[in-house]
């Protein structure tokens, strides 16, 4: 069974060498702990870092898989050696009208259940489809329209290739989630 490790980062404890406070400091945090994660798991190699068609970072030569998702302050980072993995932590954003970005971007069935439970499942929805486009390397337009409401989350079909898809732990005011191709299960280990 494949195993998904997960990092949850506090970008405000990753050392930047005095960068300054704000997104873009986040950022770089969020990128640093991750270059640190995939070189320990290639062995101390740092390896030659490529970008896939829609940006998707990769090591070149290398069946590592990993993926990386910041929302304010926080981090959260996947990594699996066995297939492709997106993951996604979407935060409530105040203000946001969610019930019309789901009427607009969702299932109607999905934008029905925005409608009756409100910001969270809207987040909840929204790092599922996130982490399923980032698994395909993909456009997050391309997939927003995905259905991937139940409990637990179905398998999401995203141009012909399935996706596994969980929910993960977050903190209060944010949601996540993590796919994977492929239908297999897969299990999660927090580090």
């Amino acid at each position: 069974m494949t195993t998904v490790d997960i990092w949850h980062v506090d970008t405000r404890e990753v050392d930047t060498g005095g960068l300054p406070g704000g997104a873009n400091r986040a950022q770089v945090a969020a990128r640093a702990v991750l270059r640190r994660i995939v070189t320990q798991r290639l062995g101390g190699r740092e390896g030659r870092w490529v970008r896939g068609p829609n940006g998707k970072p990769a090591v070149d030569g290398e069946r590592l898989q990993f993926n990386l998702s910041h929302a304010g302050d926080l981090a959260l980072i996947a990594v699996t050696d066995e297939r492709p993995v997106g993951v996604d932590l979407q935060d409530l954003v105040p203000g946001l009208n969610f019930a019309a970005m789901a009427r607009r971007f969702f299932p109607p069935a999905e934008a029905d259940l925005v409608a009756r439970w409100g910001a969270g499942e809207f987040a909840r929805l929204w790092a599922r489809k996130e982490a399923v486009v980032k698994a395909a390397g993909d456009r997050l337009t391309r997939g927003l329209a995905l259905p991937v409401a139940g409990d637990p989350p179905p398998p999401v079909e995203h141009d012909g290739v399935v996706y596994a898809v969980a929910d993960l732990a977050a903190p209060d005011g944010f949601r996540a989630a993590v796919a994977l191709a492929g239908p297999g299960p897969f299990v999660t280990r927090t580090n």
